[in-house]
C-alpha cells in the first residue's frame, strides 16, 4: 500500500511541475531566515507548521521528502546570519597582499600583482608636435621616389616583358620547327640508302 501511493503520489507530483519544487524552496528558505534570527536552534521540520495545514493542501509524499533534505543540508552546510561576523580584536587581520575572497573563511582566490606606486607616472605626458618637413631636400625626394609608382615606367617594363617573352616563344617555335624539317632530311636520305622496306617497322612513331 505505500510503494502504491508512493507511485500515485509521483505521477500526479510529476504533473504539478516546478511550482510545487519552487514553493517548497522558497518555504524553507523562509523559515530559516526567520528561526536562525532569533536562535542557533535547528530550523523547524515542516511536519511542526500546523498553521497553515487548513489553508493549504497536504503536500506529497516526494516534497516532504525534498523538504527534509534540503533542511539537512542547509543546518549542516549553512550558517545563516543577519549582520556581518564582525573579527574580535584578540583575532588580527591577516594582510595578504589583496584579492578576491569567496567565502569567509577560504584563501584569497584571485591576488592581484603588487603596484609600485612611486614607479607610476606623475604628471601627463608630452605629446611633441611632429618635426616639420622640407620638401626640397634630398632624403625627402628619395623617401618620395621609395613609395612613389610611375605609371609610364610601369608600362614600359610591362611592354619590355611582353616582348621578351613573345621573343623565347618564337624562339621555341623556330626550334622545333628546325629539329622537325632536320628528322624530315634524315629520314628522306635513310628512304635513299635503304629503300621502303623498313618504313613499316616504324610507321607507327611516324605517325
Amino acid at each position: 500500500m505505500g510503494e502504491a501511493g508512493y507511485c500515485s503520489s509521483s505521477s500526479s507530483g510529476e504533473e504539478d511541475g516546478d511550482a510545487e519544487w519552487r514553493a517548497a524552496i522558497n518555504s524553507i528558505a523562509t523559515v530559516a531566515n526567520n528561526q536562525s534570527a532569533a536562535t542557533n536552534a535547528p530550523v523547524p521540520k515542516v511536519s511542526n507548521r500546523t498553521s497553515n495545514a487548513e489553508e493549504q493542501p497536504k503536500p506529497k509524499l516526494f516534497v516532504v521528502k525534498m523538504q527534509k533534505m534540503l533542511e539537512d543540508m542547509l543546518d549542516k552546510s549553512l550558517e545563516m546570519v543577519n549582520e556581518p561576523n564582525v573579527v574580535g580584536d584578540d583575532e588580527p587581520e591577516v594582510n595578504e597582499g589583496g584579492g578576491i575572497r569567496l567565502f569567509r573563511r577560504a584563501p584569497p582566490g584571485i591576488v592581484f600583482d603588487p603596484v609600485d606606486e612611486s614607479q607610476l607616472p606623475r604628471k601627463r605626458p608630452k605629446i611633441l608636435p611632429g618635426y616639420e618637413v622640407d620638401e626640397k631636400s634630398k632624403k625627402f625626394k628619395r623617401q618620395l621616389k621609395s613609395v612613389v609608382v610611375d605609371g609610364v615606367e610601369i608600362m614600359a617594363s610591362a611592354r619590355n616583358a611582353c616582348k621578351k617573352s613573345l621573343a623565347r616563344y618564337e624562339a621555341k617555335d623556330a626550334a622545333a620547327k628546325a629539329k622537325a624539317k632536320k628528322e624530315e632530311e634524315r629520314v628522306a636520305e635513310l628512304k635513299k640508302i635503304r629503300g621502303e622496306k623498313w618504313l613499316p617497322s616504324i610507321a607507327r612513331h611516324m605517325r
